[in-house]
């Protein structure tokens, strides 16, 4: 009988023993076959990304890249301790925030007031359009430019003079203070957002975040039409309690594309993630044909301002910039 309770007692071992190794190696297989597939990693951001929370969809225009990152200048920081996506291109224009006294600074401009917060950051009120002049952009004549015919923009490359902002990141730290206001858009390639001379001088790529936890890409051809890629949520839900970094990235390709990027860094330390991406190819927009252009023109020209943007809502801001990029090396993917 003893021997019996022995022989079963070993055998009941070998067949937990048996069952663990299996569950053991099934888990294995799941996670290098399932998991390990589903997630991206970025040697350059050191970090890991699902990007099904990343505007990879298929549809018009949107194209999955490889992006061959310039290794010795990823990861740079600038003058705030903010991380460099992209480098600044070579003798590029670099504009960065007064976060003493910004009001001082010409090239900051369409503000009424900028008041300093306790903490050192700064509000403007519930709207704004706060723009920044490109380097010889101070004192452009706005509404006025020589021509607002795209396809002539398209040949020459810029609104006012070739200094325009054209490939830019554009950089800001906000802290959401109350209001209705759906998010902040950063933009540029306009030189300016109104109906006059057709609405054609309002030509944008323009990238949102929400408050919310989702963002979204657009483009304007003319004011005040746009044509909005569908919302994105980010891994990181709502942004309306702490502060946080967003980035909206904008770049002629050879090809005469445009790539367009945003990116987030939610925790204030530099653990950016890119949110959303979208390739303008051509089929997106209809009303190019307005400006004389083709009715679904890419905007590859470059503008006399960029702008921080935000409605019905009140923010705190600060560390502000805006960068005169290198774009990455690209090659598409099939997909």
């Amino acid at each position: 009988m003893a021997k019996e309770k022995k022989i079963i007692i070993k055998t009941s071992l070998v067949m937990i023993l048996f069952s663990s190794f299996f569950l053991l190696l099934i888990s294995t297989i799941y996670y290098y076959f399932f998991i390990n597939e589903n997630l991206v990693f970025s040697q350059q951001q050191n970090k890991y990304q699902d990007p099904k929370f990343v505007n990879q969809e298929n549809t018009a225009g949107l194209h999955i890249m490889e992006i061959k990152y310039q290794e010795t200048n990823f990861g740079e920081l600038d003058i705030f301790g903010i991380k460099k996506i992209y480098p600044t291109k070579k003798s590029g224009f670099e504009w960065f925030m007064n976060n003493s006294d910004p009001e001082s600074d010409p090239y900051l401009h369409n503000y009424k007031r900028i008041v300093k917060n306790e903490d050192g950051s700064y509000n403007i009120g519930e709207r704004s359009r706060m723009g920044v002049y490109s380097e010889d952009g101070i004192g452009y004549p706005k509404r006025n430019m020589e021509t607002y015919n795209f396809t002539e923009l398209s040949k020459r490359g810029y609104w006012y003079k070739p200094t325009d902002w054209k490939n830019v990141e554009i950089t800001g730290e906000y802290l959401y203070k109350g209001g209705e206001g759906p998010g902040i858009t950063h933009y540029a390639r306009s030189e300016d957002q109104s109906t006059i001379n057709n609405g054609c001088g309002a030509s944008s790529y323009k990238l949102n975040i929400h408050f919310d936890g989702t963002s979204s890409i657009s483009k304007e051809q003319t004011h005040p039409k746009h044509s909005i890629i569908p919302m994105k949520k980010n891994p990181f839900g709502k942004l309306d309690k702490d502060w946080f970094r967003f980035k909206g990235i904008i770049y002629n390709l050879p090809n005469g594309t445009v790539k367009l990027e945003s990116w987030l860094d939610p925790f204030l330390n530099n653990s950016w993630i890119k949110i959303a991406e979208y390739q303008d190819k051509g089929g997106w927009g209809k009303d190019g044909n307005k400006c004389q252009g083709k009715d679904d023109h890419i905007i590859t020209w470059g503008s006399p301002t960029a702008t921080f943007r935000w409605d019905d809502v009140l923010i705190d801001f600060r560390s502000l910039s805006v960068r005169e990029i290198q774009p990455p090396v690209i090659s598409d993917v099939i997909s």
